[in-house]
């Protein structure tokens, strides 16, 4: 196994290595939260890293970590002098899978790699089945993120099962809200998987005249303003829309009004206004939404596709990758088309849905 160390103490970080190498073990030592992290980019199995640092602490040293897409499930365990119950609570809603208090033995270590990695797997195997069936269709690192969220969700749980006997009602609340947490944005990832898949079966299937329509100015309005709320940008959003009901059910165009307006405001600054709107036109519905923030490049415009997660590296992005491909889908059903633009001087991007009537 190969195994990455971060600690600034020369001595620590020699007798852990020592140890983990009489073991069997690969061993990539760091001296400082910058080298590990860039360590990290050679994919080890398991982390063990020090909080006390100077320069980058651990936690900052494991919120960097986790954004990697080759250490996003990796086993993180810190190595602290003293692990209050405040220290944990902070390092599990990070991600971190456990503490383990200076000074160690021997089998705490090798306890702590062997619990982790038992954990992790079988997270790991409930899914292989499904990353493999779509593995020829991925082309972005998106596959980690379905198992982020169970890591607070298990490491809140693990706290939970730890201090059983002695945590009290406080705590247990926190512990409670880090694995909600964890099983809300699971749940999330869980439907928009379940609407794309279902929109690639339907996709095809010839639509017959006069069935599942929408009010379209309903749709756009309530979608808009719930990504709003989630993103908390009510105050930057403006919607107006010309009445007409639309080829589509209602469900599946708000839903992915939902994904694109989200868009728009994850990828604008708070304050920039983010605009939708709906026209009607020589019998044809077109939605735009229009924002403010970095844009796409042509050649970004033209590979949008499932799984598919762009500048991933310079921004962290949450997801999966498939807003704008069930965006697509869903125009698709409707019998009409999604067109991306480059918006007004080539300032931010404008989505178009582009809809027959019903």
């Amino acid at each position: 196994m190969k195994i990455l160390i971060i600690e600034d103490e020369p001595n620590i970080r020699l007798t852990l290595q020592d140890l983990l190498e009489i073991n069997g073990h690969v061993v990539l030592a760091a001296a400082d939260g910058e080298e590990g992290i860039r360590l990290a980019a050679q994919r080890p199995d398991f982390i063990f890293c020090d909080v006390a640092m100077p320069r980058l602490d651990g936690y900052a040293t494991l919120e960097a970590i986790r954004r990697l897409p080759e250490t996003g499930e990796v086993p993180f365990v810190f190595l602290t002098a003293k692990a209050d119950r405040g220290e944990q609570r902070r390092g599990m809603a990070l991600g971190a899978d456990d503490y383990i208090t200076k000074p160690f033995t021997m089998r705490d270590i090798l306890d702590a790699i062997a619990a982790r990695m038992h954990r992790h797997r079988t997270v790991r195997e409930r899914l292989a089945q499904m990353i493999e069936n779509r593995r020829q269709q991925i082309r972005a690192p998106w596959s980690h993120e379905l198992l982020t969220p169970l890591t607070g969700v298990l490491g809140g749980l693990g706290l939970i099962e730890a201090e059983a006997e002695t945590i009290d009602r406080r705590e247990l609340k926190e512990a409670l809200a880090i694995i909600r947490a964890g099983a809300e944005r699971q749940e999330r990832l869980s439907r928009k998987l379940i609407r794309y898949f279902e929109l690639e079966q339907v996709k095809d299937v010839p639509r017959r005249s006069g069935s599942h329509g929408c009010d379209a100015p309903c749709a756009i309005t309530e979608a808009a303003a719930q990504a709003a709320r989630e993103e908390q940008r009510e105050g930057d959003l403006t919607v107006v829309s010309d009445p007409g009901a639309v080829a589509v059910r209602e469900e599946y165009l708000a839903g992915a009004l939902l994904e694109v307006v989200g868009n728009a405001f994850r990828f604008s600054p708070p304050g920039r206004p983010v605009t939708v709107t709906g026209i009607r036109r020589n019998g044809r519905y077109r939605i735009e939404i229009l924002d403010e923030g970095p844009g796409m490049t042509t050649e970004q415009r033209a590979e949008v596709g499932a799984f598919i997660q762009f500048e991933r590296s310079k921004r962290e992005q949450q997801g999966l990758g498939l807003g704008l491909a069930i965006a697509r889908a869903t125009a698709t059903l409707a019998g009409g088309r999604l067109a991306l633009e480059a918006g007004p001087g080539g300032r931010g991007l404008k989505v178009i849905f582009d809809l027959p009537l019903a």
